[in-house]
């Protein structure tokens, strides 16, 4: 994780060198903040270039389009995902492991995983069109296998529930009230109680 930026993996988005990675993990930033703003089909690449403070020409040696910036933001944001799950299944399948899983998924929906969850669920047609979004929600169903406190149907209804808590408290609802931050360490705590 490059400071408080979305994961960029070397290789997957050219030099990891300090000042291309970071003048990416900047454009994912302002790209989400603008579609989460604007929504998708109405943010443009002026748009982002302007926030940004750079010229369209300097974002296009980067990207060619929106939809190659949220192709680039969802592929890392599945790499963090492909990384906690390698982590999980090296340890061993107790409610200490579960938790810790929880842990870390309510620290990825924190910063700016978080805010790409928002953007994903309100604006589902964009994500359809997006040809990774199949495999994204495999490596949830097997995140949701992870926190599965027995092979019971109980048990994996309870990993699924705590996955959905997480994903529930991050979404932008005045009828759970409170802020993302509190709706997320209430949704931990229930999550916790669901693996135990």
């Amino acid at each position: 994780m490059t400071g408080q930026g979305i994961p960029v993996r070397a290789g997957a988005e050219g030099k990891a060198d300090g000042r291309r990675t970071n003048t990416r993990t900047r454009i994912h930033e302002v790209a989400l903040e603008l579609f989460a703003e604007l929504g998708y089909e109405r943010t443009t690449m002026r748009q982002i270039a302007d926030r940004l403070g750079i010229t369209r020409p300097a974002l296009y040696y980067h990207y060619r389009s929106k939809e190659d910036i949220l192709a680039a933001v969802h592929r890392d944001l599945a790499y963090s995902v492909d990384e906690l799950l390698a982590w999980a299944k090296a340890q061993p399948a107790t409610g200490a492991t579960r938790q810790e899983v929880l842990r870390r998924l309510h620290a990825l929906m924190s910063g700016p995983w978080g805010i790409f969850t928002r953007f994903a669920q309100a604006s589902e047609a964009a994500m359809r069109d997006l040809s990774a979004a199949a495999e994204f929600s495999q490596r949830m169903d097997d995140v949701g296998t992870l926190l599965s406190p027995s092979d019971t149907v109980e048990g994996r209804i309870k990993g699924r529930l705590a996955l959905s808590a997480l994903f529930m408290a991050n979404a932008r609802s005045a009828q759970l009230g409170g802020s993302t931050a509190e709706r997320m360490d209430a949704a931990l705590e229930i999550a916790y109680e669901l693996v135990r």
